[in-house]
């Protein structure tokens, strides 16, 4: 069995997000980013369809940002094959564009199962994965937290969560395209060492890109910073001239009297 992740660079939310002037869009080149987090769990779910029952891995990805570096540590965990897909743009793929691209590799390359991550903070409700499958003409479940075989060629076992973290088992069948929240297991440590052994020894197949870039479904009209409307305030002094700080502030407030 053939299966293809694709993985992404998203901002890194933990890390504070740079606006360009305009306020159009985020500005690309100072923004840090880092490896999507579902991605992160389809490319392990996939590593363990690897180990389980013997499935080729192949990776995806467009050339935006240093994604090299992700794919490295794609290879020091095992994959088989990596293409990365040229993009000499300023700003990352939409949807639209990642769903046409994959939709002209997908057959391909004989993948008989795809794996993405369900969600990302740079798509409007994770519309990447069904996009695709509808493309294709492929079954879809989204949402998923591991897929395992059934016994039958033709059709898997997914687990689908649904609110209230209620778990579903789904038999799907292949071909098909699954959205994966979280893998069966947390993504495994690869250690620095076989990273760099990797840098030196793999080599990228590189395709081209989308012809013509997408207008992207929902166009935006302001980036901005949420503005700050409070801040704290930091008492400073001795116990006493903290406490007599203290109370002053609550009867200024009106909660003592």
């Amino acid at each position: 069995m053939n299966v293809l992740v694709t993985v992404r660079l998203v901002p890194d939310l933990v890390e504070p997000l740079v606006v360009t002037p305009q306020e159009d869009n985020l500005d690309w080149e100072e923004t840090s980013l880092v490896l999507n987090e579902s991605d992160d769990h389809a490319l392990e779910e996939a590593l363990l369809l690897k180990e389980k029952h013997r499935a080729r891995i192949m990776v995806t990805a467009f050339d935006f940002g240093e994604i090299d570096q992700v794919l490295y540590m794609a290879a020091a965990k095992g994959v088989d094959r990596i293409i990365k897909i040229s993009w000499p743009h300023r700003e990352p793929p939409n949807s639209l564009e990642i769903v046409e691209t994959l939709a002209r590799l997908v057959p391909a390359l004989g993948i008989d199962l795809v794996l993405m991550g369900c969600q990302s903070p740079t798509e409007f409700l994770g519309m990447a994965a069904p996009q695709l499958a509808a493309t294709l003409g492929w079954s879809y479940v989204g949402v998923v937290r591991g897929v395992e075989g059934s016994g039958r060629s033709e059709a898997w076992r997914a687990f689908k969560e649904y609110p209230g973290a209620i778990l579903a088992e789904m038999e799907v069948r292949l071909p098909a395209v699954v959205g994966i929240l979280t893998a069966s297991q947390p993504p495994r440590y690869v250690p620095v060492s076989r990273i760099r052994a990797a840098a030196q020894q793999v080599q990228f197949e590189t395709i081209e890109g989308p012809d013509e870039l997408k207008e992207p479904p929902a166009a935006i009209r302001r980036v901005y910073l949420t503005p700050v409307t409070a801040h704290a305030t930091m008492l400073r002094g001795s116990e006493e001239e903290v406490a007599r700080q203290l109370v002053e502030l609550l009867l200024e407030k009106g909660i003592l009297k």
